[in-house]
């Protein structure tokens, strides 16, 4: 009988300390697995998003190009290379509604560099973020009669 009660005093298990310390340091192991997570999860989508505005952004010029300069005028267009099929296998499509606004360059403030460049007009193109207050990504170009420049 002696033997028996020194093998239960000598078996192996878990004390109440360390029970109390895994009990604490796991669920902060996992707060910290889900919170980097949730910020590779966050920085992957602000990435994309990027990537598909400047997709919007690129595509503007040559829809530009292609008009006579008379005809230039401000609205939304930069179309139809404005929608993106949404992930995760949907029929979801997301849309961005980028703003163009053109401005003769003699209608330009004096102090700008561009107001002194004849026949010409400047046009500014803004794709504004999805749900977010973050600044527009935003280009802006100088057309001439004779040609196309990137500023």
């Amino acid at each position: 009988m002696f033997n028996h009660l020194k093998s239960i005093k000598s078996s192996s298990g878990f004390t109440i300390v360390e029970l109390v310390l895994a009990c604490v340091i796991f669920p902060l192991v996992v707060i910290g697995m889900t919170n980097a997570f949730g910020s590779v999860r966050d920085t992957y989508k602000i990435a994309k998003q990027y990537n598909e505005m400047y997709a919007v952004l690129s595509a503007c010029p040559e829809i530009d190009r292609a008009l006579d300069y008379t005809s230039l005028s401000s609205g939304t267009n930069c179309y139809p290379n404005n929608s993106f099929k949404a992930e995760g296998g949907g029929n979801a499509v997301i849309t961005y509604n980028p703003t163009v606004t053109v401005t003769d360059s003699s209608s330009l403030p004096n102090s700008d560099p561009l107001h002194s460049v004849p026949d010409s007009k400047v046009i500014y193109i803004s794709v504004p973020f999805l749900k977010s207050s973050a600044q527009p990504l935003q280009l802006r170009m100088l057309i001439t009669r004779n040609g196309i420049g990137q500023l």
